[in-house]
């Protein structure tokens, strides 16, 4: 018998899309004020539109330290078995983030026309200046919104509330489009205006978001009891790969705007890079979504210390991000002109045509970038801090300014596009290379791209684990589990618990659980550590805890349910732990 890794692929695909959701959001309301402003407010506010992009990267830098890192965290310390010391790390992600939202807020307010001049908006592009300040002065009241959308989104999945994220982007979205073209069309806001608007829309989205918070039976719950240091310090370097590549796309964006410049002398070129900038945070937007799901479910096994469910991880990655690469290069193959027409009003056409251009360019870079992104944040949930950030400086900057900064002489403003397709096919390269020095061999299967530390978990010969699709299979799991753990030196009285546990336990759950007529699965996993036996059952059916189960029934009658009742009184100590909709139930004898 072996796992089939069903519920892990399960997981991951009922998370992908809320998480996508949730990042794309993040950056949609960026996305629909280019549209609106490329096409009624002109090329001059679309160039200033593209100058802030760095500050945009900026924002989203400190959203990714905090969210990634807090996520992590969690995830690691409920898949330990550690809810209450995931609240802590999470209470003190919520007081670190409204401390970071409130400086960031302040420092643009106070500099943000000496901001837009370090931006670009000096010497042929200073007619820009006055454009850009409006524009972040209205954004700049999104910040502490994105911060927040950024964390809620993986941890309301790890809390198992998925679609409210779903409800926060239709408004969001709404609100948006109709407040942008209010702003166009009637009041006439100009780039003021439209920030304004995006910081409405965003604050629409993170209510919706913080009424989760509302409910009874939720993990996180905001508390300043056991609040510690050292949890900010985690969230901080745990989230740091995050930070790298957020502040190297700000770095990136800068630099090629400057190219931009020195290539073409006009503001055209620099407002087709915002339109091609701004796709670029859209996809890369889906395509982290993708990678976000894998960092979250990563930290979870890092906790379980489960080396089979990390193999399981990486190829529902690899999968889903060809797949969902392949179908937005499709797209931005087919509809280059169409997307680069909707930023461009009646005296944009040269930058639609140079957009257009660049976007196509740009799309073959997509399942490169997309293969990319999931093995950053894979060994950054790993908590490979520097394997992380090491792929992630070098595919945000590195591999994507050098060709840039070689090629513009020759190939101009086309420098731009191709270094991007240049950059994320020689860091996919640089990934392999290091997954074969680790390996000692050429890496062809996803086990050669765990990139675990050679410790990790207890050695595989003393783990079994395998999965439970049906009534049939319980007797011979039994069955099974009790010969596994009389070979390694389990007592009878050890093994035969063990072997009565997982039979009544799967029993419990098919009969219960799998009642609905869908297809569900049960993964056990025991395991030796020392002279300590772990036995952990996972399903994926509706949610039930058989300790909370056990005191609410505690006067009833005990002949009742007595499968659950004696593996709970029986084994030394019984955990349960409902996240991402998966039941877990962790004992030890």
């Amino acid at each position: 018998m072996k796992n089939n890794g069903q519920i892990i692929s399960k997981l991951f695909r009922k998370s992908v899309v809320s998480i996508i959701l949730a990042a794309i959001a993040t950056m949609l309301g960026i996305v629909i004020d280019g549209i609106v402003i490329g096409r009624f407010l002109g090329k001059d506010s679309m160039a200033a539109y593209g100058l802030v992009t760095p500050v945009i990267n900026l924002a989203t830098a400190f959203s990714g330290i905090l969210a990634t890192g807090a996520q992590i965290i969690c995830a690691q310390r409920l898949g330990a078995g550690k809810k209450e010391k995931a609240r802590q790390a999470f209470s003190m992600c919520m007081i670190i983030t409204v401390c970071v939202a409130v400086l960031m807020m302040a420092v643009v307010l106070i500099f943000r026309d000496d901001i837009s001049v370090l931006l670009g908006a000096r010497g042929n592009s200073a007619h820009l200046k006055a454009l850009t300040s409006d524009y972040l002065l209205g954004l700049v009241f999104s910040f502490p919104s994105v911060l927040f959308l950024f964390e809620f989104n993986s941890l309301m999945r790890l809390d198992g509330d998925p679609n409210r994220v779903i409800v926060a982007v239709v408004v969001m979205t709404a609100m948006d489009v109709a407040g942008d073209l209010v702003n166009a069309l009637v009041v006439h806001g100009g780039m003021l205006g439209m920030g304004i608007t995006t910081s409405m829309s965003y604050f629409a989205a993170l209510v919706i978001m913080l009424l989760h918070f509302t409910k009874k039976d939720i993990i996180f719950k905001f508390s300043f009891r056991g609040l510690r240091l050292r949890d900010m310090a985690e969230i901080f370097i745990t989230g740091s790969s995050s930070a790298i590549g957020s502040a190297s796309s700000m770095l990136r964006n800068t630099v090629l705007n400057q190219i931009m410049v020195a290539a073409i002398a006009s503001s055209t070129a620099v407002a087709a890079l915002g339109v091609v900038n701004t796709v670029y945070s859209f996809t890369s937007s889906t395509m982290l979504g993708v990678a976000m799901t894998t960092a979250m479910i990563a930290g979870m096994i890092l906790g379980e210390q489960d080396r089979v469910a990390a193999e399981s991880l990486v190829k529902v990655t690899v999968k889903t991000s060809l797949v969902v690469g392949a179908v937005l290069m499709a797209i931005l193959m087919i509809f280059a002109n169409f997307i680069a027409g909707a930023f461009g009003g009646s005296d944009g056409a040269k930058m639609v045509e140079m957009a257009t251009k660049g976007l196509r360019i740009y799309a073959a870079s997509i399942i490169f970038y997309g293969l990319n992104v999931a093995f950053i944040n894979y060994t950054q949930g790993m908590r490979r801090a520097f394997l992380s950030g090491l792929f992630c400086f070098l595919d945000n900057f590195v591999f994507i300014v050098i060709p840039a900064l070689a090629l513009f002489r020759v190939l101009d403003a086309d420098a731009v596009w191709w270094s991007f397709l240049i950059g994320e096919s020689v860091n996919l390269l640089t990934v392999c290379l290091m997954a074969a020095v680790k390996k000692r061999g050429f890496p062809f299967r996803a086990k050669d791209f765990l990139f675990l530390p050679a410790k990790f978990g207890v050695p595989q010969e003393n783990v079994l684990d395998f999965t439970i699709t049906d009534k049939e299979q319980i007797t011979s799991a039994s069955a099974s589990v009790s010969n596994f753990c009389l070979q390694k030196g389990a007592t009878e009285k050890q093994s035969m618990l063990l072997g009565l546990f997982v039979e009544e336990l799967s029993a419990n759950i098919v009969q219960y659980g799998f009642a609905d007529g869908k297809s569900h699965s049960i993964d056990v996993r025991v395991l030796k550590n020392d002279d300590t036996w772990t036995l952990r059952v996972r399903d994926d059916c509706k949610r039930f805890d058989p300790v909370e189960w056990i005191k609410l029934h505690e006067n009833d009658d005990k002949t009742k349910n007595i499968g659950i009742r004696m593996v709970c009184g029986m084994a030394k100590n019984v955990q349960y732990l409902s996240t991402m909709e998966l039941n877990n139930i962790t004992l030890s004898i």
